[in-house]
């Protein structure tokens, strides 16, 4: 399956095809669902508190 990729330039969207300009934007669309791109975050961060909570232990217990 190939993605498509996109080009906004001066407000208008198109499909990109060869060279872009510069000043182009060009975007894809997520293969991720629209509930995968919100609990991404949310679980990184409760990853991240969860390790900061085991490393201050640690550390508070020497």
């Amino acid at each position: 399956m190939e993605t498509m990729v996109y080009v906004s330039l001066n407000e208008v969207v198109t499909e990109a095809v060869g060279t872009q300009p510069k000043d182009a934007l060009l975007f894809a669309p997520s293969k991720k669902s629209a509930a995968q791109v919100i609990l991404e975050p949310q679980a990184n961060r409760r990853r991240s508190s969860q390790f900061i909570k085991e490393r201050l232990e640690k550390a508070f217990k020497s």
